[in-house]
């Protein structure tokens, strides 16, 4: 027996877009091939019959989205199969960790939607906001790998709730490097450590935030807190050096991706 018939049409209202699938992103390459060469026969759109008289777009909704702004025909399959879109797109490249935050948020995952909105009021990269939120403080890919498989759920929020108190007050005084993710991590990190007075260290920010400087790494940026943390101070404390051995004995490896995690985008806003 043959596969699914591969068809062709002009008529976009013939299919909708499933409900679930992650937000449409502008795909400047995607377009600019199919301007040229059209939509090819060889990537078809997947779709499913809705019982409405609708065929319901698995997998294909840039091209379908771009083929209509284009006026150009698509082609696709009717194909049944009971897969479950996440799983599909799980075996591909294409849905970044915010994908599928996304679209398990339209599909009514509670805890997907609070990490959105976390995200979006604290200006948070998905993987430190990911991890803040299961109560970890590491960047660990293993923790955004929980929204891929449907797997992540918010924790206790306080130790989350320190660290963007800290890093909302920066953002509030234009410091600009204040929500990138070695930042974040390094607060996270200074949190844990018992003799860090969050008070101190957010009244030094406000009096001389301004004097830290960007970094790379989280080691570094321990260093910057630190400094500002002692900055005119006769008591001084060895925050770098006490995190960094906190830890170590938590097992806990912030300062370098291991062997096949998913290197998270380390973006500001």
């Amino acid at each position: 027996m043959g596969g699914p018939k591969l068809q062709f049409t002009r008529d976009y209202g013939l299919f909708e877009l499933h409900e679930f699938n992650r937000n449409l992103h502008k795909d400047k390459i995607l377009e600019q091939s199919m301007r040229e060469h059209g939509f090819m026969p060889s990537s078809p759109l997947q779709c499913v019959r809705n019982g409405d008289g609708k065929l319901r777009i698995i997998r294909g909704h840039h091209r379908f989205a771009i083929a209509k702004a284009l006026g150009r025909g698509v082609w696709y399959v009717v194909d049944q199969s009971n897969t479950e879109l996440f799983k599909l797109e799980a075996c591909k490249s294409q849905w970044s960790i915010r994908d599928f935050a996304e679209a398990r948020a339209h599909a009514g995952d509670e805890n997907c939607i609070k990490l959105l909105d976390f995200m979006a009021k604290h200006k948070i990269p998905i993987g430190a906001a990911t991890a803040l939120m299961v109560g970890s403080s590491t960047r660990s890919g293993s923790k955004t790998g929980k929204i891929r498989n449907g797997t992540f759920r918010v924790a206790d929020l306080k130790h989350a709730n320190q660290v963007v108190r800290i890093t909302d007050r920066g953002r509030e005084l234009n410091i600009p490097f204040v929500t990138s993710t070695a930042f974040v991590c390094a607060i996270s990190l200074s949190l844990r450590v018992p003799e860090f007075d969050q008070n101190r260290f957010v009244h030094s920010l406000e009096l001389n935030g301004t004097q830290m400087r960007k970094r790379g790494t989280v080691i570094e940026y321990l260093d910057e807190i630190e400094a500002l943390y002692n900055y005119g101070k006769k008591v001084r404390q060895p925050i770098a050096f006490r995190a960094k051995e906190i830890s170590r004995q938590r097992q806990l490896n912030f300062f370098k991706p291991k062997a096949g995690e998913e290197t998270e985008e380390d973006d500001e806003g």
